[in-house]
């Protein structure tokens, strides 16, 4: 599986069948019916109605990080969920389609993912994958004790980038460079930490010349990201997300009832 394109990503995701040629309204099909019906989701059949049902009803609450975020299913709930997402990919590996780009983006996360895509990367350059720059793209969200194990000295998610990434060995044999995105605030005047899209957009103010790229992204988050890569990156830039493969074992099915709601939106959003 490849996350190269918009609207394929999208087509894996929701189109039964192994040809990326249907219309929009072929997303609506049957697995994506069922998963519906047991989740109890009302909707009219046509994408806008499912768009704003499961917007209603799958997103996590705004300023909500993933692993804060918790919903009641039922247990047949639970499993129709990651049924789900292992028919359609989200816990697949993606590797890279060629062999030289301009950019490898890491991508700011909790602690122990963040370390996964460093080692997954300097796993692709001992296997012959080169890349003119590693780009480090993190925010200002405080680490937190619960969920993840906090590097000597550091207090914040661009603290932890640039610690794991100076104790990459990787670190010493490429150019690189590490963009950090400010807090941001709300149409209500609130605090937030950057989204994906707010970090893409800090590097593009640098005016990086365009060029071949890849995102690495542990699964299950690999198609989200490239949504949002084709979304931000302006015209030029060629772009897929790569990644290791996810173990569904360990995901809560509330994230990625979250997940599947945000590809519909994206979804909506390419017709």
């Amino acid at each position: 599986m490849k996350w190269t394109s918009l609207k394929k990503a999208l087509f894996f995701i929701f189109f039964i069948g192994p040809i990326y040629s249907a219309t929009v309204p072929s997303f609506v099909n049957e697995d994506l019916l069922t998963l519906l019906k047991v989740m109890e989701v009302k909707h009219d059949g046509t994408l806008p109605s499912i768009i704003t049902a499961t917007q209603k009803s799958w997103l996590r609450p705004a300023g909500k990080q993933r692993w804060e975020f918790q919903n009641s299913l039922t247990e047949d709930q639970k499993k129709a969920v990651m049924a789900f997402c292992i028919k359609k990919g989200f816990f697949s590996e993606s590797k890279p389609l060629c062999k030289y780009y301009d950019y490898a983006f890491l991508l700011g996360a909790t602690v122990s993912p963040m370390k996964s895509q460093m080692a997954y990367l300097a796993k692709l350059a001992d296997q012959g994958v080169r890349f003119k720059q590693v780009v480090l793209l993190s925010g200002p969200r405080t680490l937190d004790p619960e969920v993840e194990t906090i590097p000597e000295g550091c207090k914040t998610e661009g603290d932890a980038m640039l610690f794991l990434w100076k104790d990459q060995p990787l670190s010493k044999k490429v150019y690189w460079k590490h963009f950090q995105s400010p807090l941001m605030t709300t149409s209500q005047g609130n605090p937030r930490t950057p989204t994906r899209a707010d970090t893409i957009k800090t590097w593009l103010a640098s005016s990086p010349k365009a060029g071949r790229c890849f995102m690495i992204s542990t699964s299950p988050y690999g198609f989200y990201q490239q949504l949002i890569a084709e979304e931000t990156l302006p015209k030029g830039f060629k772009s897929e997300t790569i990644g290791p493969a996810g173990d569904p074992s360990v995901q809560k099915p509330a994230v990625m009832l979250d997940m599947i709601a945000r590809c519909l939106y994206m979804l909506g959003k390419c017709k």
